[in-house]
């Protein structure tokens, strides 16, 4: 198959997360979600619970520093978006340094922007329908449905405003992926059996 680096964005609840998992294994390669807090943690000795706060959220002002109480790593002079752009940086590195390491398997964080000059990159966007994502959400965290859709909702904006933010792309539109799959459609296991298939016949 060669050296593959395969990112996977996805929609909250869609089950983006089980399908990287399992493409992963069946592929025998890396896989990295949550993970590369800490690989971003240890290269730039910055605090993974600092890096965590700033996953995927795009989070420019003072006061969210504070509340978070962050204020303390801002530097004289340099403002809140110099903290950011700290947590955006160290993030960027650890997807630069996996990536060099072979072929795995990268959840979100921008990755497919990243690598987008990387010559085995295949890019994936997960989607699934609304009810089925609420029903995930809702069984997963055991909270209401009206609250699982309400927190479907909050986190695609978020997703969506810390993509497009931070690339000049549009996040989950369809000119910017290799391959968009509707997990509904095909379930967990189906989504990362296509994937697995797809990565095999690309050149």
């Amino acid at each position: 198959m060669g050296n593959r680096i395969i990112t996977i964005g996805r929609q909250f609840g869609s089950g983006g997360r089980e399908v990287g998992q399992q493409v992963a294994k069946l592929l025998g390669i890396d896989y990295y979600d949550k993970e590369l807090i800490t690989v971003a943690a240890k290269a730039s000795g910055l605090n993974a619970q600092f890096l965590e706060s700033y996953d995927e959220k795009r989070t420019n002002s003072l006061l969210y520093s504070l509340v978070m109480g962050h204020a303390g790593t801002i530097l004289a002079g340099q403002g809140a978006t110099s903290v950011e752009h700290l947590a955006q940086q160290a993030q960027r590195e650890a997807v630069l340094n996996v990536a060099k390491n072979g072929s795995c398997v990268i959840v979100g964080r921008c990755a497919d922007y990243i690598l987008q000059d990387h010559p085995g990159l295949i890019r994936i966007f997960i989607s699934a329908d609304l009810d089925k994502r609420i029903a995930h959400v809702s069984r997963r965290e055991d909270i209401p449905a009206a609250k699982a859709e309400e927190r479907i909702r909050k986190m695609d904006k978020a997703r969506s405003s810390y993509y497009n933010f931070n690339t000049d792309q549009q996040w989950g539109a369809a000119e910017n992926y290799d391959l968009c799959i509707n997990a509904s459609r095909c379930g967990i296991d189906g989504a990362a059996n296509i994937i697995a298939d797809f990565a095999g016949r690309v050149k």
